[in-house]
């Protein structure tokens, strides 16, 4: 087994592999199009999956709260039957005549012609009563020793002492309803009847209740063809429905057992009667009976099924959409591109005279646009390169010519420091030393040198200086120690210090001082060299900042600050460079931004 499965692993790797290289391979309108397809048609086929299940989910809820809230009005229609019942019931129970009648055959004080007497005066007194009520059946008052008073005969089948008996017991003057045995016409009330004076039990109260009065109330509702709503007891038997056979029957169902045993209102799904069904029910207030519904699920299938058909007419007639719409986008995109593929196969030949001529604004006419400046700018760099490469060979011939020289310069300064020793003046050895060292590092050819190593160089630049201008100027640093391990290109200070010195100080009565600052500031370097010289005026300013900015109108090119301000958005693009701040007889600065990034890079470079 294992070994199969070992066979099987590396084949679905294989074929896999072949599938999405497959994919990979498809031309890209292919793949715009699938991609189309797939973006839309799946998400498009899970909302209307999501939105028939939702939709279906919505229409058994709202029918369901439909038929709770039915369920609530039907309720409230028969406790406005009941209530009207209870103010029959408290007539009786109030009325003088009737209460004494009790209380005197309660204490055997009549003879049988005055209880004949009697029973016809409570007889006219229940007639006049319910005459007019045809949802009554009869009415009937009991004695504590069975002697009764009624309206029909119907009660005198209901042996009351017996079967109700417990239930009299717990009732306390409210009507208590139940479900005469063996009667499917009719449904009971009983109470206790009190003395009002003395709260002793002297009789109890018997009204019988049409089932076709109570059906009445609530047959007006229609749920569908084949819904049913009727009302069962605490028992579970029904007591009042449209189908009378079933009225009365010991239950056997099991949702009807689920209902008398579950709370006041409710629903769920049972299967009755072969079929899936709703069932909902709930309490009647004041009495242990609910009014329940029962509702196939069939008639939610119904729905349902028109909406799943509507749903499926709308997505087919999308989908096609899609896929036309699809296809001619994936030709719209796939087609210039194609072009612009075919036409660059042409470079391949050296021909740097084409263009890409597309009529849009969108992205594939920025494409072609840059596609065009692209062809130029690798049609002019190639002259260029050529040009270079031309002007190198000659750089390197003049180097070769230039290497003998230095190194006769270098042993003649070295001779003059130590002649300068032996002769005793100091200041012409370290003179000589100073411009030793900076003609050494001048020939080194390290483009990048730490920022330390150039303060250095520039320590030494400006003794020099110093010997010259016999202390015309005064130094200041103020170098955060952080920035000193950083790299910079060299030779980026001492031409603006010369310039500060030569422009700035030099035509300058009075002393001056120059001042370097070094600081970190998020991820820029920034270094600021100030003179306290003569300055320049506006129009000076904006003449030199017009040079940075366009150095092909300049004729200083090379030469000092423009110099510097090349190299620095050479290596770091023209976001940074010099800034150049100045006025009239007040001094100049030059402001030098370098970004962080470029350090880590060129900090790698420069270590390895």
């Amino acid at each position: 087994m294992n070994f199969v499965k070992k066979e099987i692993n590396p084949m679905l790797e294989v074929w896999l592999h072949r599938l999405i290289q497959a994919a990979r391979d498809l031309n890209i309108r292919n793949k715009l199009f699938i991609a189309f397809i797939v973006l839309n048609l799946i998400p498009l086929a899970v909302i209307s999956v999501w939105t028939y299940q939702k939709s279906s989910s919505l229409i058994q809820e709202q029918t369901n709260i439909y038929t709770m809230d039915m369920l609530s009005e039907v309720s409230k229609n028969i406790e406005l039957h009941m209530h009207d019942i209870e103010r029959l019931y408290y007539a009786i129970f109030t009325n003088q005549e009737i209460r004494e009648s009790l209380k005197a055959v309660n204490r055997q004080q009549w003879s049988p012609l005055q209880h004949v007497s009697a029973d016809k005066r409570i007889r006219n007194i229940l007639y006049g009563l319910i005459s007019d009520r045809e949802d009554v059946e009869g009415v009937s008052l009991y004695a504590l020793d069975g002697t009764s008073f009624q309206t029909s005969t119907y009660p005198r089948k209901l042996d009351l002492r017996d079967q109700n008996w417990q239930v009299l017991q717990r009732n306390r003057g409210d009507l208590t309803w139940f479900n005469p045995s063996g009667q499917q016409s009719v449904v009971a009330a009983v109470s206790t009847i009190y003395d009002v004076d003395s709260l002793q039990k002297i009789g109890y109260f018997l009204l019988t209740y049409h089932e076709e009065a109570l059906y009445k109330v609530y047959s007006q509702i229609k749920l569908n063809e084949q819904g049913e709503l009727f009302i069962i007891d605490s028992h579970g038997q029904i007591i009042s429905s449209g189908n009378k056979a079933s009225i009365h029957h010991t239950p056997t169902e099991a949702y009807l057992q689920k209902i008398i045993t579950s709370g006041d209102t409710g629903d769920f799904a049972d299967h009755i009667d072969d079929k899936q069904q709703i069932v909902s029910y709930q309490r009647i207030q004041n009495t242990d009976w609910k009014i329940v519904s029962i509702i196939p699920t069939a008639r939610y299938s119904e729905q349902s099924i028109v909406l799943q058909q509507w749903m499926l007419i709308l997505f087919i007639v999308v989908a096609l959409i899609t896929l036309i719409l699809g296809y001619s986008l994936s030709v719209s995109i796939s087609r210039p591109i194609r072009q612009l593929s075919s036409i660059m196969k042409n470079t391949e030949r050296d021909n740097w005279s084409i263009s890409f001529n597309y009529p849009s604004r969108d992205e594939i006419g920025i494409l072609s646009l840059n596609f065009n400046r692209m062809i130029a700018r690798i049609h002019y760099l190639i002259n260029q390169v050529y040009e270079e490469e031309r002007l190198r060979q000659q750089s390197q011939l003049k180097f070769l010519m230039f290497q003998i020289n230095p190194h006769f310069l270098f042993n003649t300064l070295e001779t003059m420091n130590w002649m300068a020793r032996i002769e005793g003046v100091p200041e012409v050895g370290k003179l000589s030393k100073a411009l030793g060292d900076l003609m050494r590092e001048g020939i080194k050819g390290k483009e990048f040198i730490t920022l330390s190593e150039e303060l250095e160089s520039v320590k030494k630049y400006i003794y020099i200086q110093k010997v010259r201008y016999v202390d015309k100027f005064d130094m200041q640093y103020d170098i955060d120690p952080a920035v000193l391990s950083l790299i910079v290109p060299r030779f980026i200070l001492q031409p603006i210090i010369e310039n500060a010195i030569v422009h700035g100080l030099e035509m300058q009565m009075e002393n001056g001082m120059i001042c370097i600052h070094a600081h970190q500031s998020e991820d820029t370097l920034i270094l600021s060299i100030h003179d306290d010289g003569l300055g320049m005026n506006t129009a000076h300013l904006e003449t030199l900042r017009h040079y940075l900015d366009h150095p092909s109108d300049s004729s200083l090119s090379g030469i000092g600050l423009l110099n510097v301000h090349q190299r620095i958005q050479l290596h770091y693009g023209e976001d940074y460079g010099l800034q150049i701040e100045s006025l009239d007889n007040q001094g100049t600065t030059v402001i030098l931004h370098i970004p962080r990034d470029h350090f880590l890079e060129k900090r790698s470079e420069f270590s390895s």
